[in-house]
């Protein structure tokens, strides 16, 4: 059997869209029979650090650097790095300590945990073995300073009894990131990690070439009595009215089809500006439009449409006038702050509304955009059922580069039991934009965040089809033929591009994990 090395590394910020906070990440790659290594997953980062929240709810970004792989007890793997602060350099908030996760695959790992190594000092790299004969993990470690000292400890998660770092005259820390694993998870791995081949979607799939529709933005296609619905923010009218545009494909929602003003200014309503988000859902026996607007002042809320009973979806008249949501006990859902995004699903016999707010947005208090769940009625959506419950918040480099500190656009896909709750963090009109997911047993109790697993890395990014920049606030539809597809924006350049329209299939691998990087 061939011999398979990993390796764990940080990559060099670069002036394509990779920036520090994306770069000071996990990265991984393989070399089989003394080859070059070969990075997985296009060389963008696979765990992130987790920020911290200071005093003020705000949000303080971290990196990784120097990362070490090596074995625990048992069939599982340690991998080990220092914090840093991706704008001073040292993170004082976290000196004496280094981030690790435990993993029996590097396909799932658990949350990022903290070892403290009863020190003060900032530490710099490090490297851990596990000594079996013995029973202790032996961390070798170099501060800023560039001394060597050395802990040992029986437990890692438990960590009751680390030892006090001894200074190890004269040593020096050798190869700490790379290690050798068997081939077979390699082989794994380059399917779970590595661009698929292009041939996974049934023939009957839409193929679809980017872009397809300029200036539209979080767009969603709506499958509805044997016709098709496009319908998305209109960036090339500032972002004003709610379009529709109806046909009996999907090609020809963007061949020909035109846009029907279904929602314009509205003075007296005080709908003027910020027409966010819109998307079309059956919730009971309606259709609603679900959507953020604001006033005469920039603050959109989240508001609800309904179509009126053997209304037509395309016909203006046919809708009813729209309500604020609000909460249970009947004030709007939010006083302070802004609500956008919101989108709507069931699972488990429940239905469930997850929306995006916001505090203190372009202020130095920012919190950053969180995404909040709670349960609904079907037959009065527009209030919720339960207190809201904080689901997310961008901690990690991904959802936080360069201080964009987004969680927003949210959209689920149930299948094979589990709940895929896409959402997009980053700059919603920059590169960094990318597409992450949350994902729970759909029988769970949904309103417990315990339940819900939000995956360290991004599924949908600019390095994941050439050519698309900043792809994001995506949703799914499902066409006649039983194939699944996301929808949403990307640019066609890194810089000074409009936000236009994609679709792309998505197929499901040996684990039934969706993936989007088909054709």
């Amino acid at each position: 059997m061939a011999e398979v090395w990993l390796k764990v590394y940080t990559r060099e910020p670069d002036s394509d869209g990779y920036s520090i906070d994306l770069a000071n990440s996990v990265h991984m790659a393989y070399r089989m029979d003394g080859k070059d290594y070969v990075p997985f997953y296009n060389n963008y980062g696979i765990l992130f650090a987790k920020g911290s929240i200071t005093g003020k709810n705000t949000i303080h970004c971290k990196g990784l650097k120097n990362p070490c792989i090596f074995h625990t007890v048992g069939r599982k793997y340690v991998i080990m790095a220092p914090l840093c602060d991706n704008v001073a350099g040292y993170d004082s908030e976290t000196a004496g300590s280094v981030a690790f996760w435990v993993t029996e695959d590097f396909i799932r790992y658990g949350e990022m945990r903290m070892l403290y190594l009863n020190t003060s000092a900032c530490i710099d790299k490090i490297s851990g073995t596990y000594n079996a004969a013995l029973a202790r993990y032996e961390l070798l470690w170099q501060d800023r300073e560039g001394n060597v000292f050395e802990n040992y400890v029986s437990d890692l998660e438990c960590a009751a009894d680390m030892t006090a770092p001894v200074l190890q005259t004269g040593k020096e820390i050798g190869s700490y990131n790379e290690i050798t694993v068997p081939e077979e998870m390699v082989n794994r791995l380059k399917r779970k990690l590595l661009p698929p081949e292009r041939c996974q979607m049934a023939d009957s799939a839409i193929k679809l070439s980017f872009p397809l529709a300029t200036g539209w933005a979080d767009p969603q296609i709506f499958r509805w009595k044997n016709k098709y619905y496009f319908i998305a923010t209109n960036d090339n009218n500032n972002d004003i009215g709610i379009y529709v545009r109806e046909s009996d494909t999907v090609e020809g929602l963007f061949e020909g089809a035109e846009p029907v003003l279904l929602l314009d200014v509205d003075q007296e309503r005080k709908f003027i500006q910020n027409f966010w988000a819109p998307e079309l859902h059956k919730i009971g026996d309606d259709i609603y439009i679900l959507f953020a607007v604001s006033g005469e002042s920039f603050g959109p809320q989240c508001h609800m449409m309904k179509l009126k009973r053997n209304g037509e979806i395309g016909t203006p008249s046919d809708w009813e006038v729209p309500e604020r949501v609000r909460r249970a006990e009947g004030s709007f859902l939010a006083e302070h702050g802004i609500t956008l995004d919101m989108t709507y699903f069931e699972a488990g016999g429940r239905s469930y509304l997850v929306w995006s707010y916001r505090e203190h947005i372009f202020s130095e208090k920012d919190t950053g955009s969180m995404l909040y769940i709670a349960t609904t009625d079907k037959a009065n959506p527009y209030q919720l059922t339960s207190e809201p419950v904080l689901l997310s918040r961008p901690l990690w480099g991904w959802e936080n580069t360069e201080g964009t500190i987004n969680n927003e656009g949210p959209f689920a896909l149930l299948r094979n039991g589990k709940v895929y709750l896409a959402f997009s963090g980053g700059s919603a009109g920059g590169d960094s934009y990318a597409v992450g997911l949350l994902v729970a047993e759909e029988t769970k109790d949904l309103l417990n965040p315990l339940c819900w697993e939000k995956r360290p890395a991004p599924m949908h990014t600019s390095y994941t089809v050439k050519g698309e920049y900043g792809p994001g606030h995506n949703s799914f539809f499902t066409d006649e033929n039983g194939n699944v597809y996301t929808v949403y924006h990307a640019k066609t350049a890194l810089k000074d591009a409009p936000r236009c329209t994609a679709v792309r299939g998505v197929w499901f691998d040996e684990d039934g994990e969706p993936v989007v990087d088909t054709f």
